[in-house]
């Protein structure tokens, strides 16, 4: 039996790109001699086999032959992790056949997750057919495979192009592969994509569309160093924002909906960690995540607006017809939001965006605040109560300085508050007992809820007016509707807002 020629994780980033891109690029010193090495091309055919049921696929494995010549590689693939770059484990072996030898595999993880009789079940399921166009590029000390693929997958009877720049980091620190990526976009626009060939084949394969997706937990280690834990924090949020870009781009409500969160989480992490981060770098992050986001939320309240507030408000069969009206003319404003966010999600300000923050947290001497400044590498657990602080202390600020009945206008920096807040306590839940994490964010979610149905409403009725005032005098009636629908929403709220307080005050910070 043979040994894997390789056992390691990989990290790669994928780019789309045009062909026209494709030319610039080739032109660029960087990817001339002597910093490269002379384009090699060849044609490689891939085919990836799996059960019936998906077993591989739904366990987070690829299991693939590859032929190049008269060269056939075997390899196992686990799935990449968050982030922008992924790392995946990947397992390869020369082979003479055609169909894979799960003999080969028995030290790898698929082993453990194979079904009975899985060599019997296997099947190819997905095919991809490229032209690959190889270079090794020398950038800031590191050694980058530079891979242009051009050519198809091919699921079933289903078949999609393929115009992907992949690199991948063979010796090196993964800013210096952000960094090679940002000055190729400087010279063409390109994308991230995060799915890889063998996930984009089995959506062709299932003719599905991309899906949402919820941030994943983050389980940091007690002994991770302020400066990795960033790292993690920020690959998260970017790896969630990444995730949801092509089913935002859809118009999907819920991809729109993740795409806001993933900018507000990436907003409060940077937030949090403020007393620690070098300030101008850190305020140029947040001033175009808050750019980019203003974007993507004014398509969500467009969606709320269409999809809850509207059916709510018109429930009544003697409304329908009025709701009607209202429907068709917001309708159109929903649609004209969900084009500037697609736009925005698709511009090369977002991709330079995502590129230069996944570039900055991997540093260490530019992240930090002031020279010798060496708070980064303490262990984060020791300085997350004192972070965990400074956000409830503006929580507690902000609360104090309502008055009784305060408006929606000045609850809503409370409201923030408390999501910076409570995205802070999720960020670093592992290095506290489970119970007492699950409790506190309880109640912070309860507050949310209200403070957010009172927000609703105010945006409901401002977004109701914004139409009617587009020479839509008839819509007058609608408005009114939606208005008492609304205010009685808000009332309703703020019924449970002053136990919810006093409620979050009695249990104190977990933290501590």
């Amino acid at each position: 039996m043979g040994k894997p020629r390789r056992h390691e994780a990989e990290t790669e980033l994928k780019l789309n790109i045009s062909p026209a891109g494709e030319m610039r690029i080739a032109e660029l010193a960087v990817f001339r001699p002597p910093q490269a090495s002379e384009p090699e091309s060849q044609r490689i055919v891939t085919t990836y086999f799996d059960t019936p049921n998906s077993d591989l696929k739904r366990h987070g494995f690829s299991l693939r032959v590859r032929r190049a010549g008269d060269k056939r590689i075997q390899a196992v693939k686990a799935a990449g992790g968050s982030g922008v770059a992924k790392e995946r484990g990947e397992w390869e072996w020369p082979t003479e056949k055609e169909s894979p030898d799960l003999a080969l595999a028995a030290g790898t993880p698929l082993a453990d997750v194979l079904p009975p009789d899985a060599e019997k079940e296997l099947g190819p399921v997905v095919v991809t057919d490229i032209v690959r166009t190889t270079r090794t590029v020398k950038a800031e000390g590191t050694t980058i495979e530079a891979a242009l693929d051009n050519g198809s997958i091919e699921a079933g009877e289903t078949e999609q192009p393929v115009h992907e720049l992949e690199l991948e980091l063979r010796e090196g620190t993964p800013a210096a592969l952000y960094r090679l990526a940002l000055a190729l976009l400087a010279a063409t626009p390109l994308t991230v994509e995060v799915e890889s060939k063998a996930e984009r084949g089995y959506r062709l394969m299932d003719k599905s569309g991309p899906r949402p997706e919820k941030p994943k937990a983050l389980e940091l280690g007690r002994k991770v160093r302020c400066i990795e834990g960033l790292r993690e924090i920020i690959a998260n949020g970017l790896g969630h924002l990444l995730a949801n870009r092509a089913s935002a781009m859809e118009r999907d409500a819920e991809g729109i909906h993740q795409t806001r969160v993933a900018t507000r989480r990436l907003r409060s992490a940077l937030k949090m960690l403020e007393p620690r981060l070098e300030p101008h770098a850190t305020a140029l992050f947040q001033d175009e995540l808050r750019r980019i986001g203003r974007v993507i939320g004014e398509a969500r309240d467009w969606d709320v607006f269409c999809l809850e507030t509207l059916p709510k408000s018109f429930a009544e069969p003697k409304d329908a017809e009025l709701g009607e009206v209202m429907r068709q003319a917001a309708e159109a404003r929903r649609a004209a939001a969900d084009e500037r966010c697609g736009r925005e999600l698709a511009a090369s300000s977002f991709t330079a965006l995502v590129l230069g923050l996944a570039a900055w947290a991997e540093t260490g001497r530019e992240l930090r605040r002031a020279v010798g400044d060496r708070r980064l590498k303490r262990r984060l657990s020791r300085q997350s109560p004192d972070l965990l602080d400074r956000l409830a202390r503006r929580v507690t600020k902000r609360a104090r300085a309502l008055a009784p009945n305060a408006p929606a206008s000045e609850l809503h920096p409370v409201r923030k508050a408390l999501k910076k807040l409570r995205y802070g306590v999720e960020f670093v839940a592992a290095f506290y007992p489970r119970k007492e994490v699950k409790r506190y964010l309880r109640q912070l979610k309860g507050l949310q809820e209200s403070l957010g149905a009172i927000n609703d409403a105010a945006v409901a009725i401002q977004l109701a007016e914004d139409v009617a005032k587009a020479n839509r005098v008839e819509l007058g009636a609608p408005v009114a509707v939606i208005a008492a629908a609304s205010e009685h929403a808000s009332r309703t709220a703020k019924r449970k807002l002053d136990r919810q307080w006093d409620a979050f005050r009695e249990q104190g910070p977990f933290w501590r």
